[in-house]
């Protein structure tokens, strides 16, 4: 037995389509979805995913792939709980994320982005320079 989820979006981005079936023979369910209800079926899933994935080993992120957000707002917050730094961000895709940073992420964070200013400025400062 197999199954088939389809999603078809409406010429005017307003709406998707969704439609399940369980194989060729039987009947299909099509259901009309706004955009917040895609968001929160995406927030369901998520939720399903991760009570699914429980107590696995997150895998490295080396070598995985993902597609960057360019546009987006950010925000960075304290986090009492692991006395960290929540950065959380709105997603295309998924809405709002957040992430904790402990406070040996923070620092490990702050050294990588101190490194790539530095990267920055002596690029800057070259292409200045005759050769």
């Amino acid at each position: 037995m197999s199954s088939k989820i389809d999603l078809t979006l409406s010429e005017d981005h307003k709406l998707a389509q969704m439609t399940l079936s369980a194989d060729e023979t039987e009947a299909k369910a099509e259901i009309p979805l706004t955009l917040e209800q895609v968001t929160q079926l995406i927030a369901v899933l998520g939720r399903v995913r991760e009570t699914m994935v429980g107590d696995q080993d997150v895998p490295p992120i080396e070598g995985a792939r993902f597609n960057p957000v360019t546009r987006t707002r950010w925000a960075l917050q304290p986090e009492a709980l692991t006395e960290g730094s929540v950065l959380a961000f709105q997603h295309p895709a998924f809405g709002p994320v957040g992430l904790v940073l402990t406070p040996q992420d923070s620092e490990k964070l702050m050294h990588g982005l101190h490194l790539h200013q530095e990267m920055r400025t002596h690029q800057q400062a070259s292409r200045g320079k005759p050769n």
